[in-house]
């Protein structure tokens, strides 16, 4: 009876001691992450006719400075966080107001309401056309982590009415990849990606229907596990420092 006694005992403790542990766990408050109220931003400066502009993003007064400041023609920005707006906060997606001046100048010439997803990653690149005058153009980039090389063209190029033809072969032997190409890409977009190894390509462009790659070339190396988008800007046919020519982008 005695060992009977002890056991219930025990196990009346247990209970106690488990319907505590219980009530503890469920008094203990539940930390929810915070909503992400930003996308991550870079900035691409393809507009022919103009040697660095500021970007301004959701300006609220006149002598806000650029978060983008001289950007110049034919580079590109670290990636920022283009914060949302209060009445986005929580909202999956945003529209940002994006705004192009010339350095020094307060007043923007082009304004336009740019759509992002909350924590997504894009390139808004700066171009023009002689029929559609200065442009935003988003570029939705992937931030997860490469398990190998890609190449993806696009076409940033002034004339509209053109579509761009592109190949890259592979300078060097390899085991993979020895060429990608992409045919009849339009303004303003880009290429499916295509996978590539490391090591030098050379890369070049045509308008599409021409004969010849009549485009200056570009010859670049390609790191392993990394993302590229090789874009084409400039004018087609010119000759002066605004003439069509590649800028080889790397990925985050």
């Amino acid at each position: 009876m005695r060992i009977r006694a002890l056991m219930a005992a025990a196990a009346s403790a247990a209970l106690v001691l488990a319907v505590g542990a219980s009530a503890v766990a469920a008094a203990k408050p539940t930390t929810l992450p915070a909503p992400v109220d930003y996308a991550n931003v870079r900035v691409l400066d393809a507009m022919t006719g103009q040697p660095a502009l500021d970007v301004y993003v959701s300006r609220v007064a006149v002598d806000t400075p650029p978060q983008y400041p001289a950007v110049k023609y034919g580079t590109w920005t670290a990636y920022q966080k283009a914060y949302f707006t209060p009445d986005c906060i929580g909202q999956p997606t945003c529209h940002l107001e994006f705004q192009m001046a010339v350095p020094g100048e307060a007043t923007a010439f082009k304004t336009d309401s740019l759509d992002f997803r909350a924590g997504g990653s894009y390139t808004v690149a700066l171009a023009s056309t002689g029929s559609t005058g200065p442009n935003f153009i988003v570029v939705s980039e992937s931030m997860t982590k490469p398990v190998s090389s890609s190449l993806r063209f696009g076409n940033l190029t002034s004339d509209v009415t053109k579509t761009l033809d592109f190949s890259a072969m592979r300078m060097a032997r390899s085991a993979g990849p020895v060429s990608a190409s992409a045919q009849d890409v339009a303004y303003a977009k880009t290429s499916a990606i295509k996978p590539v190894t490391a090591g030098p390509w050379n890369i070049q462009f045509r308008v599409h229907g021409s004969m010849g790659m009549a485009q200056p070339v570009k010859n670049a190396v390609l790191n392993g596990a990394r993302r590229y988008t090789a874009y084409a800007i400039g004018n087609l046919g010119g000759t002066d420092q605004y003439a069509a020519k590649f800028i080889l982008v790397p990925n985050r």
